[in-house]
């Protein structure tokens, strides 16, 4: 594990492209469930119903900008992916409540790859406080200090000085959440305790509303398009069979089952063997 600064600890991810939404990729309700897990606090407590009721996107918008002045913060960015070991795919960011030109910024200079707080909350649930020195900190103890510190200054013209984010993890697949809360106001010692669970009511209220009306791209592509044969070997793998015993047992040639691996593992974003049969066992199976 590789410490990036006291509180953050983590190892460089490898990310495939992150695709930009905004309120347009927003459609009708996709579904009725209730995901509410009780713990939105305070007086945003009924955030994610109202922004359900918005009228407009101009409605709803000026409902989130009100909730983030009202607790102090500028701006707010959100991000969704699917992570396998240290591989992030099937990604996006909402970029709606980002400063101008910051998402073209950030992912045009690849700063996500960078990120301290991206890091962080892709492992950690609980909230990280930061300011641009704690920032700093993880570059030192970063394995590619020059592109953190450029991440940094361009965090600042940004007007990004300070912040903070949440990691929320859905336990049924493979899906991570990011939300980065960010002001620019110097320095993190105005972000206390009232600040950070009124942020966080707000956010699982973004969430929760995202989650429901963004249809993201992911792992979860339809089984129908499988075939017999690499149905077989998924199941295979997940068992713990050889390349050996799966030709036996499907009368091919290893050459075959090798092949129809390298398909599997490209369809869905699996670096080795290992990760697919992690990703059969934890999701395709469902």
């Amino acid at each position: 594990m590789h410490k990036f600064a006291p509180g953050i600890q983590g190892t460089q991810h490898e990310y495939r492209e992150f695709s930009i939404i905004g309120d347009e990729h927003i459609a009708a309700s996709r579904s009725t469930e209730a995901i509410s897990d009780g713990t939105m606090l305070g007086q945003f407590s009924g955030a994610s119903s109202d922004l359900r009721n918005a009228k407009s996107p101009e409605e709803r918008q000026m409902l989130v900008r009100t909730m983030l002045r009202t607790l102090g913060f500028n701006w707010l960015c959100y991000c969704r992916f699917t992570q396998i070991g240290e591989m992030v795919s099937d990604a996006l960011y909402y970029g709606t409540f980002s400063p101008a030109g910051w998402p073209k910024k950030y992912f045009g200079e690849k700063h996500h790859e960078v990120d301290p707080r991206l890091c962080f909350a892709s492992r950690y649930e609980w909230p990280l406080i930061w300011d641009l020195s704690i920032l700093a900190n993880a570059r030192e103890h970063g394995r590619d200090s020059l592109r953190t510190q450029r991440f940094i200054e361009d965090a600042e013209r940004a007007g990004i000085r300070s912040g903070v984010t949440f990691g929320l993890v859905n336990p049924r697949n493979l899906d991570h959440s990011v939300i980065h809360f960010s002001s620019s106001t110097p320095g993190k010692g105005w972000i206390v305790d009232s600040v950070v669970g009124q942020a966080y009511a707000v956010g699982l209220s973004l969430h929760e509303f995202l989650l429901h009306h963004v249809a993201t791209p992911n792992l979860a592509h339809d089984m129908s398009g499988l075939s017999d044969v690499q149905r077989n070997i998924l199941n295979y793998i997940t068992n713990g069979m050889s390349d050996k015993e799966i030709a036996d047992q499907l009368n091919m040639s290893i050459h075959n089952v090798d092949y129809h691996l390298r398909q599997l593992k490209k369809r869905y974003g699996a670096q080795n063997r290992v990760q697919l049969a992690y990703i059969t066992g934890r999701f395709l199976s469902n």
